[in-house]
């Protein structure tokens, strides 16, 4: 079709009222149908013969019958628009065949959420699930993902962002160092540093107002993962991030030394539009927060000498 004829094409609200109002040789059925009031189809209508310049209905006291044009552009439109009703249904099913695409941070997936897919395959058999951990940020608008974990401080970009859970960290040592200070800990192992996250040691040790670990001493890694195996083998104390590595902890592959305390930093649900108003999306969120709800800490006692709101920060969060 050229562009001069698709821009000479009424706009589509009025032909859907006529096409309805065609097939069902009534204003108050299409009404029906639509859910508008007749009124609203009968001024649809007349405002789509105005701008067409010839008449669609003979109205009579035996009701509405099409005109000879009507009968053409009522038959043109109900093909269309069946025909726009199949691709919609086809790419709609391929769509849910294929599943909800997720990205997630390659830790959060390893360590939190796939021990916890078997109970979301028994709560909800029926949904499908991809996920993907590429270290690359997420463009929700481009067709690849459907949803996204994200973490940052607050929300940044486009999509549905919920919160799940604000994320904490608390000092973790090696089993046979459980019931010791983090001072007694630390004079027997070296710190393990994270490179990859915005607060560290330095950050812990300003909440809790004592002197920082030597960042010249221990190892350094760049994700939460390396970082909470190198603890359970005996290589240092490093900083658990929860509720990522909560299972770490309750197993007692690792010993918590104090109470978690709070970062600035957040895990969120990131959605394309208006996919957690439909049913797959929906399922997925609740069961995402009510199981990070079961991760966080019962304790207490010290979490955070803060509850300021963090400052905005613009910079794309780390993936660990």
């Amino acid at each position: 079709m050229s562009p001069v004829a698709r821009h000479n094409l009424p706009p589509l609200t009025p032909l859907r009222l006529f096409e309805a109002a065609g097939r069902h040789g009534s204003f108050t059925a299409a009404a029906e149908e639509l859910g508008v009031t007749p009124s609203a189809v009968s001024h649809a209508v007349r405002a789509l013969e105005d701008r067409l310049g010839f008449p669609l209905f003979h109205r009579d006291p035996r009701g509405l019958r099409l005109t000879p044009s009507g009968q053409e552009l009522s038959a043109a439109a109900s093909r269309a628009f069946d025909e726009i009703g199949r691709t919609i249904e086809k790419l709609t099913s391929a769509r849910e065949a294929a599943g909800l695409r997720l990205s997630a941070p390659p830790t959060f997936a390893a360590r939190w959420l796939l021990p916890r897919l078997p109970a979301l395959r028994q709560r909800h058999p029926a949904l499908a699930l991809a996920i993907t951990t590429e270290h690359e940020w997420v463009e929700l608008g481009d067709g690849r993902w459907d949803l996204a974990i994200r973490m940052a401080r607050e929300p940044t970009g486009p999509g549905e962002w919920q919160h799940l859970a604000q994320e904490l960290f608390a000092p973790v040592a090696p089993p046979a160092l459980a019931g010791l200070s983090v001072a007694a800990a630390l004079a027997r192992l070296p710190a393990i540093h994270l490179t990859s996250v915005r607060e560290d040691w330095a950050a812990w040790a300003a909440r809790r107002g004592i002197a920082a670990p030597d960042p010249a001493r221990g190892l350094r890694f760049d994700t939460a993962h390396m970082a909470m195996e190198a603890v359970a083998r005996g290589l240092g104390i490093a900083l658990a991030r929860l509720p990522v590595s909560a299972d770490d902890i309750s197993s007692g592959r690792v010993a918590m030394l104090e109470e978690p305390v709070e970062t600035s930093t957040a895990f969120w649900l990131v959605a394309r539009p208006g996919l957690l108003r439909q049913r797959d999306g929906r399922l997925l969120a609740a069961w995402l927060r009510e199981e990070m709800a079961k991760a966080a800490p019962r304790s207490s006692g010290f979490v955070s000498s803060s509850r300021r709101p963090p400052p905005r920060d613009t910079r794309r969060p780390a993936r660990s």
